[in-house]
């Protein structure tokens, strides 16, 4: 990998990759894009005509979203490229990939772009601790899409990724010949799918597949929501501008460590860090959450609900919601 590294994330769902917006996972490196608990791609790589490209600038654009610029060829001072590439990606259940051809010439060019995917599927505590992965893999190109799969016993999980653009899809990746004239530019949607899949058996015992799929959420959706989370907190002013943008700058960072589990309806609490703790600890969440609490105290209520309901067994689900519910309004001042 290049120097640094750029994450975003939504949830538990985050990517992990180099400051070209690559990805090139060993089995104990925590790169990739993950989401509960598994990495769905361990390589992500794109290359110009077979080449690599050399990174000028990475923009954080949110905490959801980033935006690289590329240009071709390599060099140590400066690099003359008549052509500029832009990677604009977004993360949110799985993650989208505007990718941006801009040629500076005043001749037209013909090129291969081509990205190169794979997934080992490895969970996270295995690239943690360095386990061996077990259970089979597969690649299926079909309907202009590229499926990876691993299954172990009735643990089946997937990768789905297609293009708006035409492309020739191959188990290892997607190729583009395009052709961009002068001073013009090229353009095309990669959109990366991952799928949680319930295996059984059907009435004639016959092995079936439950598939679903969860697609990258709209840029709009991700900001409003960031927006409506902001409008719902304590609203600070003085003349001290620094302070004011360290304030939101806090509140934008506790929006980014938000996730929320299946048995919460929607509803978030706060996770313990990327990349090895994007999920519920109980110390970490308690805390964050009281913290928190005269800023966003739904989280503390959440957190309250779905620790009852794990740790606590023998707490009934009447009084862990007295609990949140008592929570919730002392923190309100009701």
């Amino acid at each position: 990998m290049t120097t640094g590294q750029v994450q975003i994330l939504n949830g538990n769902t985050f990517v992990v990759s180099d400051d070209r917006g690559d990805i090139q996972a060993s089995s104990t490196d925590p790169t990739g894009l993950f989401s509960f608990d598994t990495r769905h791609l361990s390589r992500w790589v794109l290359t110009f005509d077979d080449q690599r490209l050399t990174a000028l600038s990475t923009d954080d654009l949110q905490y959801f979203e980033s935006r690289f610029f590329l240009v071709p060829g390599t060099g140590t001072v400066y690099v003359d490229a008549k052509q500029t590439v832009i990677r604009r990606r977004r993360v949110a259940d799985g993650f989208q990939e505007e990718l941006t051809i801009l040629n500076h010439a005043d001749d037209p060019i013909d090129v291969k772009v081509r990205i190169e995917a794979a997934s080992d599927f490895a969970d996270l505590f295995e690239v943690k601790d360095a386990l061996e992965k077990k259970g089979s893999y597969s690649t299926d190109v079909a309907d202009g899409r590229l499926r990876l799969t691993y299954r172990r016993d009735t643990f089946v999980r997937s990768t789905l990724i297609s293009a708006s653009e035409p492309c020739q899809i191959d188990p290892d990746g997607l190729t583009f010949q395009i052709h961009v004239e002068p001073h013009d530019a090229w353009l095309t949607d990669i959109e990366v799918s991952i799928s949680f899949l319930e295996a059984g058996q059907s009435e004639a015992g016959e092995r079936r597949t439950a598939l679903a799929w969860q697609s990258p959420s709209p840029a709009t959706d991700m900001a409003q929501d960031l927006r409506s989370w902001l409008d719902e907190t304590p609203r600070l002013e003085c003349e001290w501008e620094p302070l004011l943008r360290s304030y939101r700058r806090s509140l934008v960072d506790l929006t980014a460590l938000r996730f929320s589990p299946i048995s919460a309806g929607g509803r978030s609490l706060p996770a313990a860090g990327l990349p090895w703790f994007m999920t519920m600890f109980g110390r970490d969440s308690i805390f964050t959450s009281l913290q928190a609490l005269p800023f966003s105290p739904e989280l503390a209520a959440t957190t309250l609900r779905e620790l009852g309901l794990r740790e606590a067994p023998g707490l009934t689900t009447s009084a862990t919601r007295t609990l949140a519910g008592s929570c919730t309004r002392c923190a309100t001042g009701r």
